[in-house]
């Protein structure tokens, strides 16, 4: 008696559930591009489209074994320092002793081989890096349904795009030693950060268009170039309160590895808000076509 009556509590509730999934799409297929619920589902479907999760990935992954590597043998070759980018690093965040420790076991190399070691960073960042620029590239082709002309050689875009993230995030780096070298209060890191967003914006409308062959006009893009690039500098402003929860968090379970995996999903976040960003600037573009012809 039992059982029949389980088997109908069970059925009654796939039903219930079938139902309402049917009247959320009947919902979401009503909802028209001009509309703010229109525009976050179409972004999300675009998201989707784009394989978003795996260009999430893709864009963490080099970043992580190609342009930070690069990123500390350049740091260290133009302070002449071993540990120059992790000092920097626990200076910035204030990191307690403990923390600092994980950070410099992780990121301090030593000086027996630094020109192989920079051959070996230069090699990766060029093996693997450029596919930091094939990403984006393939991103915003995907979602605004691109076909790019025929070219020969387009890894030296690729390469271009690699070597303005390098110079941006080295120049963040240098920025934070001297801010630091000159005993500059903290409320100048924070007056700074309208200069990154006019610089980020700048970077993430030129890039697109870059990659896709100007195919794309600036209008298209800029509106979601400044969505990236005030997350991301809102990303790097609201690490310096959480990075060292963060790390330790991770080092409960993982110890140093823990410092590797804080990083590489801290990474992932920013690389999160680029996809979905360039998910929604197609979207954008469509309501304001629509609404131009109203």
């Amino acid at each position: 008696m039992a059982k029949p009556r389980t088997r109908e509590i069970v059925r009654g509730s796939q039903r219930r559930v079938a139902a309402a999934s049917k009247r959320g799409q009947d919902w979401a297929e009503r909802q028209t591009p001009e509309t703010a619920p229109g525009v976050a589902i179409q972004a999300w479907r675009r998201y989707t489209a784009v394989d978003g999760p795996l260009q999430s990935a893709l864009l963490t992954l080099y970043v992580f074994v190609a342009i930070i590597p690069s990123l500390i043998v350049m740091e260290e070759w133009v302070e002449r320092k071993p540990g120059a980018f992790a000092t920097h690093i626990v200076r910035h965040y204030h990191f307690s002793a403990d923390t600092a420790t994980l950070i410099r076991g992780v990121l301090v190399h030593g000086r027996a081989h630094e020109i192989q070691t920079a051959v070996v960073a230069i090699v990766g960042a060029l093996a693997f890096g450029v596919g930091f620029g094939r990403v984006l590239q393939v991103i915003h082709v995907r979602a605004w349904g691109l076909t790019l002309p025929p070219a020969r050689l387009k890894v030296i875009r690729h390469t271009v795009v690699l070597v303005a993230v390098c110079g941006l995030l080295l120049v963040l780096v240098l920025q934070l030693a001297e801010l630091r070298g000159a005993g500059a209060p903290g409320w100048v890191g924070f007056a700074l950060a309208p200069v990154w967003v006019a610089v980020l914006t700048a970077f993430f409308t030129w890039a697109p268009r870059y990659l896709t062959y100007g195919l794309l006009d600036r209008a298209d893009v800029l509106p979601c170039a400044a969505l990236k690039a005030l997350g991301l500098v809102v990303l790097m402003l609201a690490s310096r309160y959480l990075m060292e929860w963060w790390i330790n968090w991770y080092a409960l379970d993982y110890g140093g590895f823990g410092v590797v995996m804080a990083i590489f999903f801290w990474l992932a976040l920013s690389s999160t808000l680029i996809v979905w960003a360039a998910s929604l600037a197609p979207v954008l573009g469509e309501r304001r076509a629509l609404r131009a012809l109203l």
